[in-house]
C-alpha cells in the first residue's frame, strides 16, 4: 500500500507542476482565447489534484 500512496503523492506533485506551467503559459498568451484555454486547463488540474488528495486520504485510512 505504501507504494500506491507514494504514487498518488507523486501524481499530486505532477498536477501542481502542471498548474504552474499553465499559469506561466496563460501569462504569456497573446489572445483571450488562449488565456481562456489555459485557465480551463488550470481548473482541470486543480480538480485532478483535489480528487487525488481525496483518494490519498481515503486509502491512508485503510
Amino acid at each position: 500500500m505504501e507504494e500506491v500512496l507514494e504514487g498518488i503523492l507523486e501524481a499530486i506533485e505532477d498536477e501542481q507542476a502542471a498548474q504552474k506551467k499553465y499559469k506561466k503559459l496563460k501569462a504569456q498568451a497573446d489572445t483571450e482565447e488562449a488565456k481562456a484555454l489555459f485557465e480551463q486547463l488550470i481548473k482541470d488540474e486543480i480538480r485532478h489534484e483535489e480528487l487525488l488528495k481525496s483518494r490519498y486520504e481515503a486509502l491512508k485510512e485503510i
